[in-house]
């Protein structure tokens, strides 16, 4: 996505709402594993479900920003979600973190990395995944493979794995400009900022076509005086995006996708939507096949509450590629801001569906299921005042919920 995770000054309710919708999920699963009820003698479903309704519709204010905060509640409860989620699939550490599936059907197939490829333009991410992986468990030191691996992780919503895999490219291959901007992207997603601005400083400066450009500036009399008086945030910010605009200016009426991309992402980590609205529309006049391009160009015009707009985005980049988990999941988000929440319940449902499916295709045993859009989908099931989906959400029951709402398994 580019769902940016934008600091708000609601970070408390979001908690609360976070604690609610959460605790739920892992006592539920503790205690089925060891046999017992899935809610404790205090708390029913029913009051869960009616604590986290209430903690939404009491605040208009919070729901208007709840986009922003999404990835963080997901970021919050990645670590316990992986962990106890019912029906995980079983997972290693290996190489710094990451962590990979064992029961992989492909982790000795010949030129995994080459059909994982095609898979990825097939749109099948899972498996897609399934297929790095294996390449790279092949071959650790293979940067490219990473780097693919790192890219369809945060398009399949994963964006901690997302994280780990580019970081592991970039340690092989520092000069990787595709990592680098994936990397900024999804630091932005998971709110780092500073480390975005640092991944889009190194993106500009080991560009072949602008790191003169950065050389220029380094002992430049502004960026030196900004520089000695302040190493905040703020200020590491205004050094890159005068570095992007000098780059723009020097091209002219020319347009570099690779560049306005990171004008874009820039712009909206600085609040200056409008501004990244034009960046990401730049860079579709070159590249309007790009779904990607397309999903950010939505998130951007969903964070400026602008949702409508947001849908139509989101939906091209699904015309495009049908099985873009991410921007499904962003346009349920968009969905819930509109009020439309059937839809997005059927958008959140898609997701999931599509995620089982092509696990269960490819027969491997109990798929690992996103938790941020099983998150996003309890809450937009407590604005439909029915419990017992509440209650099938809770506890991951996906082909309930399919039956219920008309969709194919």
């Amino acid at each position: 996505m580019l769902s940016y995770d934008i600091e708000t000054d609601c970070l408390k309710q979001l908690h609360l709402l976070s604690e609610v919708l959460f605790i739920v999920k892992v006592r539920s699963t503790k205690e089925q594993r060891w046999g017992g009820p899935l809610l404790s003698r205090n708390h029913s479903l029913e009051e869960e479900f009616e604590r986290a309704k209430a903690a939404v519709e009491s605040d208009t204010e919070f729901w208007d920003k709840m986009q922003a905060e999404w990835e963080e509640m997901a970021r919050r409860n990645w670590i316990s979600e992986n962990q106890e989620a019912p029906g995980q699939v079983t997972i290693s550490t290996i190489e710094k973190g990451y962590y990979f599936h064992t029961e992989n059907p492909f982790k000795d197939w010949p030129g995994a990395f080459e059909e994982g490829l095609k898979k990825m333009k097939e749109g099948d991410l899972p498996v897609t995944i399934l297929y790095l992986e294996a390449a790279i468990l092949q071959e650790p030191n293979d940067a490219e493979a990473w780097q693919f691996l790192g890219i369809t992780q945060a398009e399949n919503e994963n964006e901690q794995a997302a994280i780990v895999a580019l970081q592991r490219c970039l340690e092989l291959q520092p000069n990787n400009l595709k990592a680098l901007m994936a990397l900024a992207v999804s630091y932005t997603n998971t709110g780092h900022q500073q480390e975005a601005y640092q991944a889009l400083r190194n993106w500009i400066k080991l560009n072949p076509k602008y790191k003169y450009i950065a050389k220029s500036k380094k002992g430049s009399p502004a960026l030196t005086r900004r520089m000695s008086k302040t190493s905040d945030e703020s200020s590491l910010l205004e050094e890159v995006k005068d570095l992007y605009l000098e780059a723009a200016h020097q091209n002219g009426d020319m347009i570099d996708p690779d560049l306005q991309t990171g004008l874009g992402v820039l712009f909206h980590l600085n609040g200056e939507f409008n501004r990244a609205i034009d960046a990401f529309s730049a860079a579709l006049t070159v590249r309007p096949e790009d779904y990607t391009l397309w999903n950010r160009l939505g998130a951007t015009l969903a964070n400026g509450d602008r949702s409508e707009e947001a849908v139509e985005a989101y939906t091209r980049a699904l015309e495009i590629q049908p099985g873009f988990i991410r921007s499904r999941y962003n346009l349920g988000i968009s969905c819930i801001n509109l009020g439309a929440y059937r839809e997005a319940v059927s958008n959140f449902l898609t997701a999931l569906s599509l995620q089982r499916k092509s696990r269960n295709q490819q027969q491997v045993p109990h798929p690992a299921l996103s938790g941020n859009i099983w998150a996003a989908l309890r809450i937009a099931l407590s604005m439909m005042d029915q419990p017992e989906l509440f209650q099938a959400a809770n506890v991951g029951d996906l082909d309930i919920l399919l039956r219920a709402f008309n969709l194919e398994p």
